[in-house]
This record gives C-alpha cells, structure tokens and sequence, in this order.
C-alpha cells in the first residue's frame, strides 16, 4: 500500500550524463511503488557536459514530477540544494548530495521510516569508505567549537517539512547544512549502511575552494580565532615583560647597553610577526561578518523547468 504523505525529493546534479537517466528511472520507479505524491527537483549545477540534455530526454518516462533548475554559474553544493528545497512543497523531503550513489534506493524507505517514528531529521551515513582528511575535518571542528557532529561525509538525509521551514529561515551567506540541521533543535539520528560500491569521484573543490569553506565554517561556528587571538596576546604580553626585565637587569649590571641590540630587534621581529598574524584573524571575521549582512540572493538560477505534468 502505497504513503499517502507528500514527498519531494531534491537532487545536486553536476556532470552526470552517463547515469543521470539510469538513476532518474531508479528513482522515479521507487516512489512511484511506494508514494500516491511525489516531486523529484534536480539542481543542475552549470554542468559542462549534455547533463541537462539526458534529463529532458529521459523525462517523458518519469510518472511523477519533474522539475529542473539550472543555475547561472557553478554554485557549488550548499548553496545549490538550498535552490532545491526553496523550491519544493513536500510534507517530507529527501535530501539526495549526487547522482553517483553507493547505496541501493531503498535506502530512501528507511530513511523515511525512521522519520515517521518520531525524527524531523535523518541523516545517512557509510560505515565505512569516509576519507581521513574529512574525519580530520570533522573531529578538530568537534573539539574546538560546541558542536557535536558525526565525522563522516553524509550522502542522503530526509528533513519534515516543519524543520525545512525552520532551516530556511536561516539566510545566513556561510551555510553548512550539516551543522545548521543538526542544531535545529528538532528531534535528529543518523542511518548507517554499508556501502554496496565506491563511489565515482566528481568534480572535486580546488583545495583554496576546501581550504575557504573550512576556515569560513570554523569561524562562524567556533570561537577558535578569539582563543587564538588571546593565546597571541598572552604570549606577545610574557615576551614584553621578559624584555622589560632584561632590559633593566642589562641597565643596572652591563653599562654597555648596546649589546642588547640583538634581543631588541628579534623582539621586534616577534611582536610585529605575531600583530601582523592577529590583524590577519580580525580581517576574515570582519570580511565574514560583512558577508553574513550582506542581503543579496545566495543563489541565482538560470532557467527553471516542470518537464512533465
């Protein structure tokens, strides 16, 4: 017997032209066999590639749905699934990060079943296959901010349509789904599975495009640049009154003053090193905090497009 519960399901599609109309039938299939309503919203990241040509081709098999928005320029996947859940309706909404998927499909049902017991918000997981560097990511964000995550890379979740709403109300310019979900403050769990292939590897961020990302979500979901500022401060504080009190135990001992000229300018060379490293901190919360009240669209799309009934 098929949910009555309306589903929206929101895809990030970059580069997918050779398993886009496979997967796009897979899915279509499943909630058709299990859901009476149902959307699929795909975001075409700008793909360079006949992506956008495949989808069209392939909707007039898909029953339910279908809805595309291709955006401008390559937004990247953040920003991207936020122009899919913008967009869709849904009572539940599956939440699915690529085309190139390692679990099979009835991942969504349980995934929706877990839901429905009692979650606004769940998340999947592989048990296995997570890269070190991301676990590293997630572990040191972990221990330097108040945040509780999983040190692992998610790949679906499905979000109730009264903790969506609660999420877009968060307009903020840095957005970090992960985190602004599992800090809601609507019930959360996590899914985990085994992973029944490796995973293609897209298109990846460069790593300033990684290295940006992760230093934009520290800042504004930790407080490590003040604990850095005030280690700098205390430092900088124990070297200058180390060097007033040479200075005067030099004054009174050694009347030859000027043999002291080494300490001085390597003291100099320390302090300005270490203000030129503090203004550094100060100058990305003050470019983030200017990003963050900035009120401009996060996202722009391109064309939008219902391909089938």
């Amino acid at each position: 017997m098929k949910e009555k519960t309306f589903i929206s399901t929101v895809v990030y599609v970059f580069n997918s032209e050779n398993i886009i109309a496979s997967f796009l039938q897979e899915l279509d299939s499943y909630l058709f066999d299990h859901f009476e309503i149902y959307e699929i919203i795909l975001v075409n990241d700008c793909s360079t590639d006949n992506t956008k040509r495949e989808i069209e081709k392939t909707s007039h098999l898909i029953k339910g749905t279908l809805t595309i928005i291709n955006l401008a320029w390559r937004h990247k996947k953040e920003l991207a699934m936020l122009a899919g859940t913008d967009l869709a309706i849904g009572d539940f909404v599956f939440e699915i990060e690529s085309t190139h998927n390692n679990f099979n499909i009835d991942l969504l049902g349980k995934l929706y079943e877990k839901s429905i017991s009692g979650y606004d918000i769940v998340s999947a997981f592989p048990n296995k296959g997570t890269k070190k560097k991301s676990k590293l990511f997630y572990w040191f964000l972990n221990r330097i901010s108040y945040l509780n995550i999983e040190e692992q890379t998610e790949t679906a979740k499905i979000v109730s349509r009264k903790a969506l709403n609660r999420i877009l109300l968060e307009r903020n310019q840095v957005r970090y789904r992960k985190i602004l979900y599992k800090h809601s403050g609507f019930p959360t769990t996590s899914l985990y599975y085994s992973p029944v292939k490796k995973l293609h590897k897209q298109e990846d961020l460069t790593f300033m495009q990684k290295l940006s990302l992760a230093s934009d979500v520290i800042i504004v979901f930790s407080n490590i640049g003040l604990h850095i500022a005030i280690l700098f401060s205390s430092i900088f504080a124990f070297i200058s009154i180390f060097i007033g009190i040479y200075a005067l135990i030099a004054h009174y001992i050694d009347k030859a003053v000027i043999s002291g000229w080494t300490t001085t300018m390597l003291f100099l060379s320390i302090g300005f090193t270490g203000i030129f490293v503090t203004l550094s901190i100060i100058a990305k919360y003050i470019s983030t905090i200017l990003l963050e009240q900035r009120h401009s669209n996060l996202y722009t799309p391109e064309s939008l497009e219902r391909l089938n009934k």
